[in-house]
């Protein structure tokens, strides 16, 4: 995995949907980027953003040698 998309609402992660007894849902968000959704699939990350009105944001994998 060398690069993977994140959905970014401001200062807020997207972290997935939430789904209500109405049948309807809502879209979860986070401050912190651990708890956020990663995806490899840019395409799928561009709907979701344009569907919130968030942005795609790329994150860029590099191995830490310790």
């Amino acid at each position: 995995m060398e690069n993977v998309y994140v959905v970014r609402l401001g200062d807020l992660y997207y972290q997935g949907r939430d789904f209500s007894l109405t049948n309807d849902y809502r879209y979860t968000m986070t401050d912190n980027l651990n708890d956020a959704i990663l995806s490899e699939s840019f395409d799928d990350v561009k709907k979701l953003a344009e569907d919130i009105g968030g942005k795609v944001y790329r994150v860029i994998l590099e191995e830490v040698k310790s």
